[in-house]
């Protein structure tokens, strides 16, 4: 399962990120990618997210063809089980079923940051309809998966880590939506949850 666990990392960042966000700049041209190099909090919180992947990638590494190191890591004993290990596997596979298909309903309105320059169209349709970040809501998932199937210091610290700079890269993102579409967003936002629940009309 190591060597599984390593596979599918990879294939994750592969097809959920590396893919489409070819695909959307060979369609339009922009690049999904919208961090860059001014100092500000969004870029921010861009530079901490890659240190978070990368830790990610490490300690997932280390795992697959070093798993003697692990014990450097701190396991954190009271939680490492079999049934566990299970249910982190199924989570971390449900999460890329999940952004997979938000991926679908963005289709080349991708991007990964603020995008300042494009024209915005807000999606709600699929997924955007339960959840307002689902593929945020997808990457919470995956590392909480992580963290079940390898239970130690570093990867806690990638799920704490992960989630606080999720939590605020999405309140910059929808105070930014906020001020581009206005009431569009206002009521897209009074019916659809930040994480996932569709409220009635």
């Amino acid at each position: 399962m190591n060597l599984y666990l390593f596979i599918f990392y990879c294939s994750f960042l592969l097809v959920l990120f590396v893919i489409p966000s070819y695909l959307t700049f060979k369609k339009t041209g922009i690049k999904a990618f919208q961090f860059n190099k001014e100092d500000n909090t969004i870029n921010y919180a861009g530079k901490v997210y890659r240190i978070i992947s990368l830790m990610t990638f490490l300690v997932i590494s280390f795992n697959a063809f070093l798993p003697k190191t692990i014990i450097y890591f701190v396991p954190i004993d009271y939680i490492v089980s079999e049934s566990v290990r299970w249910i982190g596997l199924f989570i971390i596979h449900l999460s890329f079923v999940w952004i997979f298909i938000a991926q679908r309903n963005m289709a080349t309105e991708w991007r990964i940051g603020i995008d300042k320059v494009n024209k915005v169209r807000l999606i709600t349709k699929g997924l955007f309809s339960i959840s307002r970040n689902p593929i945020f809501f997808g990457v919470i998932l995956v590392f909480s998966g992580l963290f079940f199937m390898l239970p130690n210091v570093v990867t806690a610290v990638i799920l704490v880590s992960g989630y606080i700079v999720i939590q605020v890269q999405v309140r910059l993102e929808e105070e930014f939506l906020l001020k581009e579409l206005g009431d569009e967003y206002i009521l897209y936002k009074n019916k659809v949850k930040r994480w996932i629940y569709y409220k009635q009309k």
